[in-house]
């Protein structure tokens, strides 16, 4: 009896690649994916990238996986690319993995050389991000064995995927392999604050990301906290602390900005009390800081000066029409 088609699949050792391209021209946006199996129910790795330069179209999606890995990677690593499309892509490819029943029907389509379904499936999937119905996707497929998918990983140079990470690295915090590192400082609030040795995951912290290079400098724009030569904080969500139990050990803190990028820094203090976000003082992820989180935040604000506010001002006036009135009603009484 001639064994069925999908059982086969189920037991089969081939690796199964899938490479993407697309691009919303109404939008002026372009993107490369990769998507590589390493079964029925799961991807072995993923990887996305979204741009407004219609140059990252010009890979396309024949070429070799290693190729189509390596230039994703290095148009990440140049910063060349949308943070916040491509953060919202590399989320979608996430949630649609921990969809079994979904996962394994993509796979299903891929092994069968079923491009019209996949391409169905795909396209769906990156236009719940771009939204244009006028969106252009193309994409390839490619089947090895496992040793050759080994012996390309292994063979591959040290520097075909630098790890985008900046203020000292990623290394031992066990975040995904692009993802991106900046330098950031938290606001210190001495009174109200939470001090670092009390510090726990998922808590939300307040910080600047640090202006110390063109690739910071991307991001901050990227994510809209750069308003008239001034750097607004964000909302970061502690996600690992790591540091020795002695006093005198400084405390490594790493905390989730968005998808994909991280906010790293070191407090030397376990005493120091950082401010923690409040999203009914300090505002919807803190794009525009309302009057009250903008005084509290104004001493930790680079470059921000202080001075009187407009209510101070309002009531100034108000008390000086008073004494005028005051002084006109003792005249008139003399």
């Amino acid at each position: 009896m001639k064994d069925d088609p999908k059982d086969f699949r189920e037991i089969r050792d081939d690796i199964m690649i899938i490479k993407g391209r697309f691009k919303a021209a109404s939008l002026s946006l372009y993107g490369q994916f990769i998507l590589i199996f390493k079964s029925n129910q799961n991807f072995d790795s993923y990887n996305a990238v979204v741009s407004t330069y219609s140059d990252l179209y010009n890979i396309e999606p024949h070429e070799d996986w290693t190729k189509y890995r390596e230039y994703i990677s290095n148009v990440k690593w140049k910063g060349n690319f949308n943070a916040t499309m491509t953060s919202s892509i590399m989320d979608q490819f996430k949630k649609f993995s921990e969809q079994m029943n979904s996962i394994t029907l993509l796979y299903d389509h891929v092994c069968e050389y079923d491009y019209n379904a996949m391409d169905v499936i795909l396209f769906d999937l990156v236009n719940r991000i771009i939204h244009d119905k006028n969106l252009i996707l193309e994409t390839a497929i490619q089947e090895l064995s496992q040793s050759d998918y080994r012996t390309a990983l292994e063979g591959a140079p040290k520097n075909e995927e630098p790890a985008p990470v900046e203020s000292g690295g990623g290394a031992g915090f066990g975040v995904e392999d692009d993802a991106v590192i900046l330098p950031v400082k938290p606001i210190v609030a001495p009174v109200k604050g939470k001090p670092v040795y009390e510090l726990r995951i998922s808590d939300k912290l307040l910080v600047y990301i640090q202006p110390s290079s063109d690739r910071a400098n991307y991001f901050i724009d990227q994510l809209n906290l750069r308003q008239e030569n001034e750097i607004l904080p964000t909302a970061a969500e502690v996600i690992d602390i790591k540091g020795g139990a002695g006093k005198n050990n400084p405390t490594d803190i790493l905390a989730l900005i968005a998808p994909g990028i991280y906010g790293k820094f070191t407090e030397a203090e376990k005493q120091v009390k950082l401010k923690l976000y409040d999203p009914l003082t300090d505002g919807l992820l803190t794009k525009k800081l309302g009057g009250a989180a903008q005084k509290k935040a104004g001493a930790a604000a680079p470059g921000k000066k202080s001075g009187m506010t407009r209510g101070t001002i309002i009531m100034m006036a108000f008390l000086a029409v008073i004494l005028i009135l005051f002084i006109v009603l003792i005249f008139m009484n003399w």
